[in-house]
Formats: C-alpha cells, structure tokens, sequence
C-alpha cells in the first residue's frame, strides 16, 4: 500500500466464477474514490491467479489453500482491509460505475453515520427488476434483514471495534452482521440504485429463484433470531411501555406529551414504525397534514407490507387533497390485507 490508506477497501467472495471478470471490470471503472479490490480465494487452492491492479485501483487475491465458506470468505477480506471504508462485491454481481463515489460522497456529507446503505437493483433472469432496500429501522432489522453488503458502506473503524461475520452461519451472515453493526453504529440512507444483484444466480440458497432453499434459509433465519431474541426483546421492554404512554396521552389530546414520548422511543429504536405512525396521527390530530403524510411515508418505507400503515397514509393523501395518491395508496393496502380495508377513495 506505500503507506497510502485508500478511501474504500472492497472485498469479492470468489468462487472464480466467468462471471468473476465482469465483477472486477465494474470495479476497474469506479470513480471519485481511491480503492483496493481484496479477491479473497473463496473457491480454495484452484483458484487462478490475478494481476496486481484493477482499473486505477490496487488488486490484491487473498489466498486460501482451502474453500471457505461465506461467512469465512467475508472475514478473510476483513483481516486485509486497509481503507478508511469497506465494501462487498461477489463474483456473480457488479456496481454501476459511480457506485462507490456516491457511497463515499454521501459518507462525507454526514459525518455522524458510520453506516451507508442504499438500494440493491436486483435483477432476475426473467428479466424483472425490484430495487431492494429501506431506510434504517432498528425494530424492523431485528424482523428481516433490509440490507444488501453490496449497497452498504461500512466505517472499518466498526471492525477495529470487533464487528465480526458469524462462521457458524452458511448463509444470512450478511443480516446476523448489520444487526452487530446496529448495536453500535448510526445508519444514513440514500435512494441510489447503482449495485446490481443478480438475485437468482449463485448457489448459497439464500438468493431468489432459483437460488432460494426454503428450507435452509428458514434454518439460518431461526438461527438469527435466536441468537437476537434477547436484544430484540430488550428493545421492544423500552419502547413498548412509551408506546403506551403515547398513546394514552393523544387519546386524552395531550399531543405535546404523546410527540415527546414518541420522540423519545425514536431515539432509542431509529424509525420505529409504530412510533412514526403514532406520531403522524397526533400531526394529523393538530391539523398538521403534510407533516403527517411526510412522517407517515416513512412509516411505511420501514414497513411497507403492513396494510394498516400503508392505509393510513392513503388516508393522509386524501386528507391532503392528493386523491390520486390516495387511490394508489388504498389499492396497495387492499392487496395486501384485501378482507380488512375500506373501498379505495
């Protein structure tokens, strides 16, 4: 490295897949960050040998004499890691070319966030497209995990502090990991949508398609949330009881007392879902109707199957006097919940 700390170090999980070289051609092309591409030889001693440069960019292939499964993969990359920032890249996917910059430009314009997430593009082989993705919420990660490694940006200042992949998990490390990070890191969230995940390709079964094992994802997924059960439920001990109290107190519209409370539970469960509709609801109450619809689109951004959310920002909409919004909204609440929801406005 010549002493230079490069900006972002991204680590590739290879299987020394074909598809291994138009991976590192989308690397080759990043711009507006200094990087070093870490090739971890996940496929074992066969893995071929690779140059010393990618692009502008150092290249460096992280032998192993045997396979390593992802979650090995990933923290073999993480013991070579030298950039200010990490990143992940696996040999079947690629990034747009400003991917990175992006990342990085939007790490250093909230200097408070040590986490950067963004959208996943993930693209089938039917030709579908769904962006995959969500601001950050503590309560909904403990539920599902929301957040692709290739669309995050991670401060290597998190792993010097131990944060570490889970090697008795074969797939899901990559959850089991940001909930690690959540415990001690703050989360920024931009709407870019310059990673493409080839969802059904690869074989981990954890994948969509063809690459999806039910059966071995609800395994590591129970594993999860085992090993989060006590956090998770520690979580909801603090929060559910302000809840509460929130709720109490815009029954008896006290609405100064129920926003404090639900500021509170957001400040220690970052968009809480319910937190955020209860507080739409008092901004609602208080005739403050764009505010409301603003704090309740996030709602249901951080929750987006729960019909109960998604209708009561239909509602917001027509209380706006945005009926096509309205519409939409109550048409997506009635699909998903059909039997429980009024006719759309």
């Amino acid at each position: 490295m010549n002493g230079v700390v490069p900006d972002v170090s991204v680590i590739v999980r290879s299987m020394a897949r074909p598809t291994l070289d138009t991976a590192l051609a989308s690397l080759a092309v990043q711009h507006g960050a200094t990087m070093e591409v870490l090739v971890v030889a996940a496929s074992g001693s066969t893995h071929p040998p690779l140059g010393t440069s990618c692009g502008p960019h150092t290249l460096r292939l992280i032998a192993s004499s045997v396979g390593l499964q992802r979650s090995a993969a990933a923290n073999a990359g993480l013991d070579e890691a030298h950039g200010e920032w990490i990143t992940f890249l696996d040999d079947d996917d690629r990034f747009e070319p400003d991917h990175v910059g992006a990342l990085l430009s939007a790490a250093k314009a909230t200097p408070a966030a040590n986490v950067i997430t963004s959208y996943a593009k993930a693209v089938h082989r039917d030709g579908n497209v769904a962006m995959v993705g969500q601001p950050f919420s503590l309560a909904q990660l403990y539920e599902r995990n929301f957040i692709h490694l290739s669309s995050a940006l991670v401060s290597r200042s998190l792993v010097t502090q131990g944060a570490r992949f889970d090697e008795s998990l074969d797939v899901l490390e990559d959850w089991d990991f940001m909930l690690q990070l959540a415990q001690r890191a703050t989360f920024h969230f931009v709407p870019l949508a310059s990673f493409q995940w080839n969802a059904d390709a690869g074989e981990s079964g954890a994948g969509r398609g063809a690459n999806h094992d039910a059966a071995k994802f609800a395994t590591f997924r129970d594993r999860v949330y085992g090993k989060w059960s006590a956090t998770h439920d520690a979580l909801i001990a603090r929060t559910q009881p302000l809840l509460e109290r929130a709720l109490d107190s815009a029954r008896q519209r006290r609405f100064d007392d129920a926003q404090a409370l639900c500021d509170d539970v957001l400040a220690i469960s970052p968009n809480d879902p319910w937190a955020l509709n209860l507080r739409a609801m008092v901004l609602n109450r208080q005739g403050r109707v764009e505010e409301a619809r603003r704090v309740q689109a996030i709602a249901v951004a951080v929750r987006p199957l729960d019909a109960s959310f998604v209708y009561n920002l239909a509602q917001l909409d027509r209380a706006a006097g945005d009926l096509e919004a309205a519409r939409r909204n109550a048409r997506k609440a009635s699909e998903l919940a059909p039997t429980s929801l009024q006719r759309a406005p």
